[in-house]
């Protein structure tokens, strides 16, 4: 990273790809979330790129690295994303953990776990035997050399807010609260310090992107933003785009994409659309529709000062109308191969 641009091989990088959260999920091996792609369907997934673009995906202790029958670390599921990935030379950013923790712990990440109850474990699911903390450590000393690995996510989605326990994990969207959105806001910062601190010490040679939604969640509310994005524990900042498929720069002066690049710009650091999504298919646009709407969009957002894209989601197949899900055959697929952002 030089002078808050990203840099690949000493040359100034930009990049289109896609999210594919489920791509680690092997059923009988690990519980899996989301479907399971095969050996041809993997492969498929980063052969449709162009060389050295970024998937981002979930490497979630519960789901994705705990053996389904002995309840232990298993690393296989992930050493099959990585040397496929590290086949078709494309890159990596695996997510540790999400705000909510299904597909993970079960356990909601409130105010408490951000000042320091990531350091405990939380085994909500019967899947995560290690803490967030010792989870961390382990992935990281694994593949910190592989040739696959673009960036660490530490948590996708952070927000410090509390949901009751009745909503935990699965329905807390909508329900959660900010009772107090200062004191998130030094959470989220203390908990970027801490664990993008240890990352770096743990692997000094690739960057740490923070994975927020960037709207204006809890504890990242207008400014905050900033002040969370400052911590010497991130390198790339982040934005989730689920907005008006026909706007390109979504949100108001405060909370939105806009006024998130300014706030990149400002603090000398990347910025990274890590999630964009469009509804298509029946009774939603057309798949055709949303691949212009996708080249639109990914056009304004690099021009903007974006220094990436991840479309959400690649699936082997749609099984279902009027959903975020990319499959192979979607027209999509060719206006993401026909880029060429250098």
């Amino acid at each position: 990273m030089t002078g808050g641009r990203l840099m690949f091989n000493g040359r100034p990088y930009r990049f289109v790809g896609f999210n594919g959260y489920e791509i680690a999920t092997e059923w009988g091996i690990d519980a899996g979330c989301g479907p399971e792609l095969s050996d041809d369907q993997l492969n498929q997934l980063f052969a449709s790129l162009p060389p050295d673009s970024m998937v981002r995906f979930w490497a979630f202790q519960g789901t994705m690295a705990t053996d389904v029958t002995t309840k232990q670390i298993d690393w296989a599921p992930l050493d099959r994303v990585f040397a496929a990935a590290a086949a078709h030379h494309q890159l990596l950013i695996p997510v540790l953990a999400g705000q909510s923790g299904s597909c993970d712990s079960g356990h909601w990440a409130d105010l408490s776990w951000y000042n320091g109850g990531f350091m405990d474990v939380f085994n909500d699911s019967g899947m995560t035997p290690l803490s967030y903390w010792n989870y961390l450590q382990a992935i990281v000393n694994r593949y910190k050399n592989s040739l696959a690995l673009g960036m660490w996510e530490p948590i996708s989605e952070a927000e410090a807010s509390t949901c009751p326990t009745q909503f935990e994990p699965s329905n807390c969207n909508g329900n959660q609260t900010c009772p107090n959105e200062h004191a998130a806001a030094l959470a989220l910062r203390h908990f970027f310090d801490v664990v993008g601190g240890e990352l770096h010490a743990l692997d000094p040679n690739h960057l740490v992107e923070e994975g927020l939604l960037g709207s204006g969640q809890c504890g990242a509310v207008w400014t905050d933003y900033t002040y969370v994005g400052a911590s010497p524990g991130i390198d790339v900042l982040s934005y989730h785009d689920y907005g008006d498929p026909a706007t390109a720069i979504p949100g108001d002066q405060w909370n939105g994409l806009g006024a998130r690049l300014n706030r990149a710009a400002s603090l000398g650091k990347p910025l990274i659309i890590g999630e964009e999504g469009i509804n298509a298919g029946s009774s939603c646009l057309s798949n055709s529709q949303r691949a212009s709407d996708f080249a639109a969009n990914i056009h304004a957002q690099i021009s903007a000062g974006s220094s990436g894209v991840l479309l959400w989601d690649w699936v082997p197949s749609v099984e279902a109308t009027c959903v975020y899900d990319i499959a192979p055959d979607d027209p999509t697929i060719g206006v993401i191969a026909s880029l060429a952002l250098g």
